[in-house]
């Protein structure tokens, strides 16, 4: 699955709660939320009541905007909610109200504000999608915001250097975040982070296998029951100790012999063989980065030298061993041509030894346990690659985007930016984390029992620990608190907060945290993996998927020898190349690049 299409289908799941994405290929972290919570006690916070902390302004003249959203083709159910208490607040105490709100009507969002703009109704602010900013700036509709960025103080503070270059054009700030990573590199952050227990990264796929087959072959490590049992008694964040095998899987070649050793255990399960490696139809674009530095378009952070998919250094190496596990059984024969639900299957039946994807993955445990109490799929680390080995530049499996996959635009012109900036911001503010998380003090959502803090509405209270779906009650989105209000999605909603409600006792899931421990590291914040970013490169994102991806795949893995291996290598390349339209492709990438990379 291509970068660009992970983070689509991502946002269309996330984005409904707020502006934000959570991460394709990746995968939304909860920035201050448990991975997994009990049922259990409402109490949930000691801190002070947001109107305790809040200072009223002075009242300043009614400022009104009109809202493009291009990312939904219809409203989403917090743009329009009679039972929002956080909107009101917001507006009353900035008397600044979103006059209109549009959507993009099922068409992409260069041609939605192109159509806008040539009716002369482009709205005020407007919400498009991270690789499309440089066009639609290049439309000189939308203000240069760089005179500006001073007033983004508590912004600032959570938005990395990469982040604001992947918000630049030519030097000037052309859009503002949304979703923001939280800077790590700024010891504020950090220490905020480091402290919350709760704060999960967003994190990228990650292997898994099953843990009576490394016992077998004599591995140590934490078995996800023991994790789980340390947690339940001593709640706390997973750490690279918990998630470590000895001896480590840290290399290409020892990640190639645990797989030989599989096979050489001869397993079986009802009768069938166990299959040492499985993937998805598209996985095979996500393991290359066990040898290269990505599947993809990729910058070398030294060099500044973009590259791209099969032309990636070190892509040959990673598919003559793609082809040589195919030839000896090692890879699963049907893997190009098999449907979700034969993957589903083998997984589930514990026919699968090593695999980084299942499409369910809750049921596949499930499944394993009933066969036998000793079978669970264990997440471990990827290896580094061939590539990192080589240089020490890290290998990632897809793109993060640190200052968020959706960014805000606003049109030149517009009668009071200094204002409007000054009321983006705020929303990185204490005290805005304190109104989304748990309603103004007059909305009456919650009382005080012991100094804490407690949702009063029990229905409330199930759909917040899980324990109800909440499908048509009183959930967060009813009162419009976590990022869901009408003011937050038409605004850059709060990046991170560790102020929301947590249950108690906590209680975290140690299967999925160790999924983030080990992915977290396969996501590019540094700007060196970035998904196509126009047409040109979108053709060349086209061919890999549509076509190099299964007919050219099958014939590079299903060669007779080695001699024609790298006779359909050559020729493959240079068929990629040509109708893959592979130079255009990186020609128009190198300025996106020079951006993410900060290049001057």
């Amino acid at each position: 699955m291509s970068n660009t299409k992970h983070r689509f289908t991502r946002f269309a799941l996330a984005s409904a709660l707020s502006l934000s994405l959570l991460s394709a290929c990746s995968n939304g972290g909860s920035n201050g939320a448990a991975s997994l919570e009990a049922s259990p006690s409402p109490i949930a916070s000691t801190d002070s009541s947001p109107s305790a902390a809040a200072e009223t302004p002075v009242k300043e003249e009614l400022l009104e905007y009109t809202f493009l959203d291009t990312v939904h083709p219809t409203a989403p159910f917090g743009y329009n909610n009679p039972n929002d208490v956080v909107t009101p607040y917001v507006e009353d105490k900035f008397n600044i109200k979103v006059k209109d709100i549009i959507f993009s009507a099922g068409t992409s969002p260069v041609e939605r504000i192109n159509m806008l703009i040539a009716a002369g109704n482009l709205p005020d602010v407007v919400l498009a999608d991270n690789p499309n900013l440089s066009v639609l700036y290049a439309t000189g509709a939308f203000e240069d915001l760089t005179p500006y960025k001073d007033l983004l103080v508590n912004t600032d503070k959570f938005v990395s250097d990469t982040g604001w270059n992947m918000l630049m054009q030519d030097g000037k700030l052309i859009a503002l975040p949304t979703n923001a990573t939280p800077d790590q590199s700024n010891p504020d952050v950090k220490a905020l982070t480091d402290a919350d227990i709760h704060y999960r990264p967003h994190y990228a796929q990650n292997l898994f296998v099953r843990e009576d087959i490394l016992e077998k072959l004599g591995y140590k490590f934490k078995k996800v029951k023991e994790l789980q049992a340390e947690l339940d008694a001593n709640p706390r964040r997973l750490t690279e100790a918990d998630l470590a095998v000895e001896p480590a899987i840290d290399t290409p070649e020892k990640f190639e012999k645990l797989l030989y050793d599989i096979k050489a255990l001869d397993l079986k399960e009802n009768g069938k063989s166990v299959i040492p490696l499985e993937l998805p139809d598209w996985g095979a674009y996500h393991l290359s980065q066990i040898y290269a530095p990505s599947g993809g378009y990729y910058a070398n952070p030294t060099t500044q030298e973009v590259t791209g998919w099969i032309n990636n250094p070190f892509m040959k190496e990673y598919y003559s061993h793609l082809y040589k596990w195919f030839s000896d059984g090692i890879l699963d024969k049907d893997y190009l041509i098999q449907k979700p639900e034969q993957l589903q299957e083998k997984t589930a039946s514990g026919r699968v030894a090593v695999t980084f994807f299942a499409p369910d993955f809750n049921a596949v445990r499930q499944n394993l346990a009933q066969l036998n109490p000793d079978y669970d799929m264990r997440p471990i680390a990827w290896p580094k690659s061939q590539y990192e080995l080589e240089t020490g530049n890290p290998s990632y499996i897809d793109a993060d985007y640190p200052a968020g996959f959706t960014n805000i635009l606003v049109k030149k012109g517009f009668k009071d930016i200094p204002r409007l900036l000054k009321y983006f911001d705020w929303f990185q503010s204490e005290e805005a984390m304190e109104i989304t998380a748990w309603g103004p003090e007059s909305a009456g959502l919650y009382e005080k029992v012991d100094g804490r803090r407690v949702f009063k509405d029990k229905e409330l209270i199930a759909s917040l620990d899980g324990t109800e779906t909440g499908v048509g009650g009183k959930t967060a989105e009813y009162y419009g608190i976590n990022n869901t209000s009408k003011a937050f999605l038409t605004a850059p909603a709060t990046f991170y907060n560790n102020k929301t409600y947590h249950t108690e006792p906590t209680k975290f899931d140690a299967w999925g945290d160790l999924r983030v421990v080990a992915g977290a590291s396969k996501l590019s914040l540094d700007g060196t993996v970035l998904p196509a970013s126009g047409l040109k490169s979108n053709e060349t994102s086209q061919y890999y998927w549509n076509t190099f991806r299964t007919t050219k795949t099958a014939q590079l893995i299903m060669s007779k020898n080695e001699d024609e291996f790298n006779q359909a290598w050559d020729k493959l390349v240079a068929e990629f190349n040509d109708k893959g339209g592979y130079e255009a492709g990186i020609e128009e990438m190198k300025p996106k690049f020079q951006v993410s990379l900060g290049v001057k």
